[in-house]
């Protein structure tokens, strides 16, 4: 969710020149009509989480079907509040009335954009958060009765009120998108204000901007742990057990943190490519409800991203895809092409639909293979040296470096990852298109585990397939950008 919010941001973003409403619509009208459209979306959230909480209390038995039905139009329902935005912005004079609001300096010439104050795109964006954000207050409601029915609600810690379920959403899915997008809007804003010396400053810029996003995404872990609240786990069994497991595995981070969601949410993640900026993550929900065991497992799956490197691929592969996207959109001319039959404000859109649907189909698919090289190092972390055991008992040695893959190890990550299904109140068949195209569904991930059960055969194989496919795209993307570099020049890469 987080990242479809950066890519939809981004569009708000782009340096453009936003174009006037019709006349007979006029400034004040057309403000009229994307704040009437915003209240649209967000009275249909409500009547959305008013409907599945009386039938789930007409009909409890149902609650895996309304899941699933509430996950679907909540979909739909973003992509309404994307529509109203993108009408309201580019149809309705939004966009045009605060950059005319906050235009500053001399009146640009004929194919100069105006300069606005830093920051102004926070104003452009409003619309599109403040629904977004009274969505979550109304959709409490519907997410509130689904976790009380959930199967393992009985005896968990009651569930957070109104406020910090709205504060947890707001620090979770815009406080993550806030870094790179201030990021984004510093390196649109500030060129304007700094003069240019030479034919050379672009390609300065350019470099600049790029070893700027390499400090960000490095000191991201720092960001992470403000917005979230996250501290220390307090000493005791499970922190000794679990930094007992980090020796074992060889697995350096700098502390592990616990995020205290009121027993909303029960997960984990590890943030950080350098050790020394390097979290584990946990949510107070998933090591209340879960065994020692299961979270040492779960310990081991984010140690397992570490251990195949997916922080440093997605990086290097998100920054060469970009780069052969947009050497591919400028060397075909597509802009220019464009630019025959949209207005200036539309330029970018195809863009940025391109940028997406690679994003979505590509790393997806790549993104869902790492995940499972994940799920299996997880149950390694767990694993002793016997691969027919039916049982760990208490003086049982666990494998170092994740050497080992037992019967109870996979068993014992199935359980969490069950788990992490029912107290999440998530359907772990379809849990909505929005929350599996990263990391595939439940059921996919422990229908895999379950066949590496059967046949242990399957792991080595699928890690000699995972290998090909992360290689073959790198060489093939690497490949790419070179005989662009040599098509349009190298000096065209860092300008970009």
């Amino acid at each position: 969710m987080p990242f479809l919010l950066l890519l939809l941001l981004m569009v708000a973003c782009v340096p453009v020149g936003w174009q006037e409403p019709p006349s007979w619509i006029g400034i004040p009208g057309g403000i009229a009509l994307t704040w009437l459209g915003v209240v649209l979306v967000v009275a249909a959230a409500t009547s959305l989480a008013q409907w599945t909480r009386r039938q789930l209390v007409r009909h409890p038995e149902q609650r895996e079907f309304l899941l699933r039905r509430l996950s679907t139009w909540r979909f739909y329902h973003i992509l309404a509040l994307c529509f109203v935005f993108a009408v309201g912005l580019y149809l309705l004079g939004w966009g045009w009335f605060i950059q005319d609001l906050f235009t500053w300096g001399p009146p640009p010439a004929a194919e100069d954009l105006q300069v606005m104050w830093p920051g102004t795109e926070l104003f452009i964006l409003a619309p599109f958060l403040i629904g977004l954000v009274l969505s979550w207050f109304f959709f409490y409601d519907a997410d509130r009765a689904l976790h009380d029915a959930a199967p393992l609600s009985s005896g968990a810690s009651p569930y957070w009120s109104r406020w910090a379920y709205l504060v947890f959403h707001i620090r979770f899915h815009l406080g993550l998108v806030l870094v790179p997008l201030l990021l984004l809007i510093t390196v649109k804003d500030l060129p304007p204000l700094i003069p240019q010396p030479d034919d050379n400053y672009r390609t300065l810029a350019g470099v600049g901007a790029f070893l700027t996003a390499l400090a960000v995404y490095a000191c991201m872990p720092w960001a992470v742990r403000l917005f979230l609240g996250l501290k220390p786990l307090p000493e005791g069994p499970l922190r000794t057990r679990l930094l007992a497991a980090s020796r074992r595995l060889k697995f350096r981070f700098s502390n592990i943190l616990l995020w205290d969601t009121h027993g909303g949410v029960a997960n984990a993640m590890v943030v950080g490519i350098l050790p020394v900026l390097r979290y584990v993550v946990f949510t107070d929900r998933l090591i209340t409800e879960m065994t020692g065991e299961e979270v040492e497992a779960v310990f081991g799956h984010e140690a397992g991203h570490i251990r195949h490197r997916h922080m440093l691929y997605y990086l290097a592969f998100m920054m060469i895809s970009l780069a052969v996207v947009m050497q591919i959109w400028d060397a075909a001319n597509l802009k220019s092409l464009v630019n025959l039959t949209l207005r200036k404000d539309l330029v970018l859109l195809p863009l940025f639909g391109l940028v997406g649907a690679y994003i979505f189909v590509v790393f997806g698919f790549l993104s869902r293979r790492c995940e499972r090289q994940a799920d299996i190092y997880g149950c390694r972390a767990v694993s002793c040296a016997h691969s027919n055991c039916h049982g760990h008992d208490a003086g049982v040695e666990i494998m170092s470096a994740g050497r080992g893959l037992c019967p109870t190890g996979i068993r014992t990550f199935i359980n969490a990852l069950e788990k992490v299904a029912s107290l999440n109140g998530i359907s772990r068949e379809r849990p909505g298109w929005l929350q599996s195209w990263q990391h595939s569904t439940i059921a996919r991930r422990v229908e895999f585990l379950q066949g590496v059960l059967a046949d242990p055969t399957l792991e080595p194989r699928f890690q000699r397939t995972v290998m090909l496919v992360k290689w073959g795209l790198f060489l093939s993307l690497g490949a790419l950008l070179v005989i662009l570099g040599m098509y349009l020049g190298w000096g065209s890469l860092l300008e970009m």
